[in-house]
């Protein structure tokens, strides 16, 4: 998509989010391991009003200034040329911090005269501006009429580097979970999201699991709860059971099986661009069986509830077409349950082999 379909799209699509309500875009409350978002992050915060106006800059976009304070930009000024110059160098008058009207003015320099900045001073603001939680990337782009740098991604929030090393795979680079602050869409389930070192990880879905994980070691009833999208069956109830047998930590566990299944996801888009649903989510599995086999293991029982034509069931009855072959037994196809009485160390050798498997598929293509 050519920069001048981009932006009237983003037009368009701001012009109609205006006139929705502040309320639909309250921050996202997060409790995990590392993050809780509070006031302080909201988009009238100083942080949250300078991430609005580098929007507006950049994008043409008044919408995160217009939640602010409504009205700050009318739909008239909208369609004059150069309203966003205007609007910015207005914000940046009303900047009585230094630090931060630094901040502010070297971006509108990056934006007017971008021939100023290379590749290494712009990774330089980046990282200022990160530590402000405006998490952006700069791309240069040939052509462009208004200026020759352009941004690839802008989102208010904070990013925390993945601290530990794939069970199996090579991530080839640093990958990053993403905490936005604000609603996007993008963000609205644990997905591996479409910037190539980022991951974003849904702590309500989290926190969903641990409760039934947790419900379930304490003998509670949990019938009506939904553990990775499935009823909860003997099966996982077995491998929960299992999973956590002398007191290890549910939260950190589970957290860190989520952190696997999406990380995977960017390194098989990265490394071997390959975006097959079923086979991401193949790998994805075994690579989480791998690193913590019956935790792994409820994972695939629940993906075998899910409907007919599912990608996450499909997966996972390809891996027990797989385990079936390797141990040379068809009762683990026509009985997928006797699977958690398997050795774990069999188990995991097998995930590794799958993985591998899946792999060479994409050489052959």
């Amino acid at each position: 998509m050519n920069n001048l379909k981009k932006k009237k799209i983003i037009l368009a699509v701001c012009i109609i989010l205006i006139f929705i309500p502040l309320a639909s875009f309250s921050e996202i409350s997060v409790n995990s391991n590392e993050y809780y978002i509070n006031k302080k992050q909201s988009l009238k915060s100083t942080n949250g009003k300078f991430y609005a106006y580098i929007v507006l800059l950049f994008n043409e976009n008044p919408h995160f200034v217009n939640i602010i304070q409504m009205g700050t930009i009318p739909l008239k000024e909208i369609s004059v040329e150069g309203f966003n110059v205007k609007a910015y160098r207005n914000y940046l008058n009303t900047i009585r911090n230094t630090p931060l009207y630094k901040d502010a003015e070297i971006i509108l320099k990056v934006f007017i005269e971008p021939q100023s900045f290379n590749e290494k001073s712009l990774k330089v603001i980046e990282d200022r501006l990160t530590e402000r939680k405006i998490i952006l990337k700069f791309y240069k782009e040939s052509g462009h009429n208004r200026s020759g740098i352009s941004l690839d991604y802008c989102i208010y929030g904070d990013k925390k580097k993945i601290d530990f090393t794939h069970p199996i795979l090579k991530s080839g680079g640093d990958v990053f979970i993403i905490n936005p602050y604000i609603y996007y869409d993008e963000f609205s389930t644990s997905n591996s999201t479409f910037y190539h070192d980022m991951i974003y990880i849904d702590h309500e879905e989290v926190r969903n699991d641990v409760i039934i994980a947790s419900n379930i070691m304490k003998g509670k009833e949990i019938k009506s709860l939904f553990y990775v999208g499935s009823r909860v069956t003997d099966d996982i109830k077995y491998c929960i059971l299992k999973a956590f047998e002398g007191g290890k930590n549910i939260k950190n566990d589970i957290w860190k099986i989520f952190v696997i299944h999406e990380l995977t996801h960017k390194i098989i888009n990265n490394s071997y661009n390959s975006f097959d649903q079923v086979t991401g989510e193949e790998i994805s599995m075994s690579s989480s069986i791998y690193s913590n086999p019956y935790l792994g293991l409820s994972t695939m029982y629940s993906y075998l509830n899910y409907s007919k034509f599912n990608p996450h069931r499909i997966a996972a009855l390809n891996y027990i077409q797989f385990l079936s072959k390797k141990l040379k037994n068809t009762k683990y196809v026509n009985n997928p349950g006797l699977i958690k009485f398997i050795n774990s160390e069999v188990i995991k050798k097998i995930s590794f082999e799958h993985v591998n498997s899946c792999l060479d598929s994409f050489n052959k293509k």
